[in-house]
């Protein structure tokens, strides 16, 4: 299989300014942002082929401020932990990191200018969600120097699709006539400079090695009640154990058995990818290796076709996290039902807290606080239920929006922000009309506990402080 490599036109490639390459600067500087690992990382492979092209270093600038949206000890230890897998593997490869660990929003002031003003080349990477879009573009603007951002967020590259997709069948047979090109191994280039004895920075870097991450992060001022997932620890070495123990066992029966709360079929392996610490590329060849059928195929719809639709929503629709992102059907049938009685009247708290009337949401609420994830099928059960309980839809939207980004892992995301949207009407179709959901697909707990023998896990959950 050839390695893919990078070409004119490539539509991994975007330039964010009109600048071009600073001819004295000391280092192209990749700023790693979602792609947290050291190795089959496309924005890392372009930043060291330009820097052996230029003769000069690559510098890899990571940096976690304490000021995004919903800072926490469990968003901030996952990531922290990634990063120290990262740091590990860039040393190995005998190229430069400096981690830049701010504990107030004040000393991240200026930080990163200084760095770009020194860079012949600025690299990032290019995710079309949360904070990321707007951070490209204010230090794109800034620097002195060219700025470019790498996809390598959904193995087809989002620049393909262009145009918005209204639902997976539309999107379906573009990415698999594609999947081909672009499922193959990237060309991991190894650096020709040696990294600078005395990089003097604008900070003092995180030394791994010799740092505590539980003690750095309750330096920070960030929100320490969301505690860290004691079960799931970030970083590459983690995610590639947890794919090979996938598809060595659970994978041969993803397709029955991925729905099952008695099967846990899951891989487990949201979070990771979230936070770039694998890739869906690296997932898919390994599943493609082992797997077969339909097994298989039922997992590359979740992980390529999916996800890819994820990102083509995020990507053409800036407001993607808003009421307002909806279909326009979903959003007119949702509000002509303001006059169907609702089952309750809860506030944000009162979901927070998992005190609704249903035993099977409260069930699934409190596996999101404690675990950072939820079951798949109780997923869809969590994201519609909050329609029979807010007074207007648009609460209800903003809700779990709020819930999935400050409790879940893999919150902050297209995928996320996708999946919660589906549940109000996207990427989906007009229903039969019902109470409430109008002509979105309804869903009841009792209905999902006919399907599976949901008791077992209602009892385990119920059970969690």
């Amino acid at each position: 299989m050839q390695p893919l490599r990078f070409h004119p036109g490539d539509p991994r490639l975007r330039r964010l300014n009109d600048r071009p390459v600073a001819p004295h600067g000391e280092f192209v500087l990749y700023w790693t942002q979602v792609f947290r690992r050291a190795h089959d990382n496309a924005a890392l492979a372009y930043a060291l082929a330009r820097a052996n092209e230029l003769r000069v270093p690559c510098v890899v600038y990571d940096a976690l401020r304490p000021d995004y949206p919903c800072a926490s000890d469990r968003i901030h230890q996952f990531v922290l932990e990634g990063a120290r897998d990262m740091a590990h593997g860039l040393r190995r490869r005998g190229i430069a990191h400096a981690f830049f660990l701010p504990r107030t929003p004040l000393e991240a002031k200026g930080v990163l200018a200084r760095l770009a003003a020194r860079a012949s080349l600025v690299v990032s990477d290019d995710f079309p969600s949360f904070v990321v879009p707007a951070h490209n573009a204010a230090v794109a603007a800034k620097a002195p120097c060219a700025f470019v951002a790498v996809d390598d967020c959904a193995i087809v590259p989002m620049a393909l699709f262009a145009k918005p997709e209204s639902m997976a069948r539309t999107l379906r047979p573009k990415v698999l006539a594609a999947l081909d090109d672009w499922l193959r191994p990237i060309d991991d280039e190894e650096p020709r400079v040696a990294p600078p004895r005395d990089l003097l920075l604008p900070f003092e870097p995180v030394d791994f090695a010799r740092s505590d991450v539980r003690t750095l992060v309750a330096s920070c001022a960030i929100d320490h009640t969301v505690p860290p997932v004691a079960e799931t620890s970030g970083g590459a070495l983690e995610a590639e154990r947890r794919l090979d123990a996938f598809v060595r066992g659970p994978l041969r029966s993803f397709d029955v058995d991925r729905n099952d709360p008695a099967r846990d079929c899951a891989s487990g392996l949201s979070p990771f990818l979230h936070f770039g610490m694998i890739s869906a590329r690296r997932m898919a060849l390994t599943a493609r290796a082992f797997g077969r059928g339909e097994a298989l195929d039922a997992f590359i719809e979740q992980l390529v076709v999916r996800r890819a639709l994820s990102f083509n929503f995020a990507r053409t629709r800036p407001d993607h996290a808003d009421w307002c992102a909806l279909p326009a059907w979903a959003r007119a049938t949702l509000l002509s039902r303001g006059a169907d009685a609702r089952y309750a009247d809860l506030a944000l708290g009162d979901l927070e807290g998992a005190r609704s009337p249903d035993v099977l949401w409260n069930a699934a609420m409190r596996e999101l606080r404690a675990r950072g994830v939820v079951q798949p099928y109780a997923r869809m059960l969590w994201g519609k239920l909050p329609l029979l309980w807010m007074r207007t839809p648009e609460q209800a939207h903003a809700a779990m929006v709020h819930l999935n980004d400050k409790w879940a892992l893999d919150g902050r995301d297209p995928n996320g922000y996708a999946n919660v949207s589906w549940c109000f009407g996207l990427h989906d179709r007009p229903w039969p009309a019902r109470p409430v959901f109008g002509a979105v697909r309804s869903m009841t707990s009792a209905s999902a506990r006919r399907k599976f023998d949901f008791e077992g896990y209602i009892a385990r959950w119920s059970a969690a402080p």
